[in-house]
């Protein structure tokens, strides 16, 4: 089975950000049930990864925790609504057991390919996807692994309206529309 995301993520990040040739960066992709991983060196995938945590997980901690349904508890980790009184001194430690096993994860797979590249090192990490901006997320990336991270941006290069609805949409869902980007992106030139 061909794994589309992971190439289309690579496809978004070569095109936006024009990595130099010798750089090393990261791709997470943390969508609803599983989150892509890509290490890239300036424009070639070198390692890919797919691990089956992600968004779902958060939401499914959130409704066994809380009894919340799935609509609420999508709302609660999100940020979007407290849930029938879950405050954030309850929510985030919930979040975090997650993000932990994504951590773990990665972990993982970065150990991975520094034995396998003779320890070349990571320096940037780009998030996307669904759950990429689930509340404690990045920093905890950040703080683990000490590079720089960053959300993905599907629009650095391209052109949209400045104003109304679809404006307003792409700044909001950015992260999520990374891999749909990347699939737009993609010639049909080498067909």
């Amino acid at each position: 089975m061909i794994r589309y995301d992971p190439l289309a993520l690579e496809n978004c990040y070569e095109y936006n950000y024009e990595p130099a040739p010798d750089e090393i960066a990261a791709l997470l992709n943390v969508g609803a049930s599983v989150t892509n991983i890509v290490v890239t060196k300036g424009a070639v995938p070198l390692f890919t990864r797919d691990v089956s945590v992600g968004g779902n997980q958060y939401t499914d901690a959130l409704q066994k925790e809380f009894h919340l349904s799935a609509d609420a508890a999508e709302a609660v980790k999100l940020g979007r609504a407290n849930g029938d009184g879950v405050d954030e001194s309850r929510r985030l430690p919930v979040l975090q057991s997650v993000t932990k096993l994504i951590v773990l994860e990665v972990q993982k797979t970065f150990d991975f390919f520094r034995a396998s590249t003779n320890g070349q090192r990571i320096a940037h990490m780009y998030l996307s996807g669904g759950a990429a901006q689930t509340t404690g997320l990045k920093d905890t990336l950040q703080e683990e692994f000490g590079e720089v991270v960053d959300f993905l941006d599907p629009f650095r290069r391209i052109a949209y309206p400045d104003n109304g609805p679809l404006a307003e949409a792409i700044r909001r869902e950015r992260p999520r529309l990374a891999v749909a980007v990347g699939l737009a992106l993609r010639s049909f030139d080498d067909l």
